[in-house]
């Protein structure tokens, strides 16, 4: 079994898909593996480039809250946060400085006015530019949590402001009995059902398909992917990789730029 993150890891800095990736991937799917990709994104925010690959047999979503298969595609495991959870971050709800969003139903929603406003967090183009093609603006976004509060996946809170993101994870790191606390960028934390991780969601996986922890082959970049490559039988991360994942690893490949996916198969021998 091979599971890759997306963002940084099989995609480059654009978001990409690089041609040498796609074709590693095919060639994979090929000889037999089920191809997973593992993601902090939502279903809904799933780049048809990717939902659309040969091959490509599971989809792991919002962190391991939500596994989809592919051709036909099944939701078949689901795992969400639970009302205490909700109950404790909800000031981040009202919180002005913050931009926080919720997902369920695999689609991220976020308050109508932090949705027009979202440039003017200190994010990056790319993400603000990513957050409006992919997420659902809500008059009353608490009045819409409370009412979908038993299928919540994840809370990704985002800012631009570096005393903002101390102050958040002060208050996060106070309850993480609550939840499952990780990051996928420099620039948020996500919070997901206890248990949810992605190395949860490739053990799901692979005890479906009837494949062994050590036939697992499992690549990332983020604190997000940490759980995975250290579960894996091999666990790569990429040049570009956090400190945190690059320790986690047993081989780390050339960067995200370099269509990395390719780049390590070959380095492992799983590809010529």
């Amino acid at each position: 079994m091979f599971a890759t993150d997306l963002d940084g890891t099989l995609l480059n800095s654009k978001h990409e898909l690089s041609d040498g990736n796609r074709d590693a991937l095919k060639a994979l799917a090929d000889k037999g593996f089920v191809i997973a990709v593992a993601t902090g994104r939502s279903r809904s925010s799933l780049p048809e480039t990717i939902t659309s690959l040969k091959g490509l047999r599971y989809l792991i979503t919002a962190n391991g809250a939500r596994v989809y298969t592919r051709d036909p595609e099944e939701l078949i495991y689901e795992k969400y946060l639970s009302e205490d959870a909700l109950a404790y971050v909800a000031p981040f709800f009202s919180d002005s400085e913050v931009m926080c969003e919720a997902f369920w139903d695999g689609i991220p929603h976020v308050e109508e006015g932090r949705y027009n406003a979202a440039r003017d967090y200190g994010v990056p183009k790319w993400f603000s530019d990513y957050f409006f093609n992919s997420r659902k603006a809500l008059k009353d976004f608490d009045a819409e949590v409370a009412a979908n509060r038993n299928k919540v996946e994840n809370i990704n809170f985002v800012f631009g402001d570096p005393a903002v993101q101390k102050r958040v994870y002060s208050f996060l790191e106070e309850r993480t009995d609550l939840y499952e606390l990780t990051s996928s960028f420099p620039f948020n934390y996500e919070i997901g059902g206890i248990g949810v991780s992605k190395a949860a969601a490739v053990s799901f996986i692979a005890e479906r398909e009837g494949i062994a922890r050590d036939e697992t082959l499992c690549m990332g970049d983020n604190h997000n992917d940490v759980s995975m490559i250290e579960y894996a039988g091999i666990g790569v991360a990429v040049a570009n990789a956090v400190p945190e994942a690059l320790a986690a690893a047993d081989l780390v490949t050339v960067s995200s730029e370099d269509s990395a996916v390719a780049s390590a198969l070959r380095t492992l021998g799983i590809l010529l």
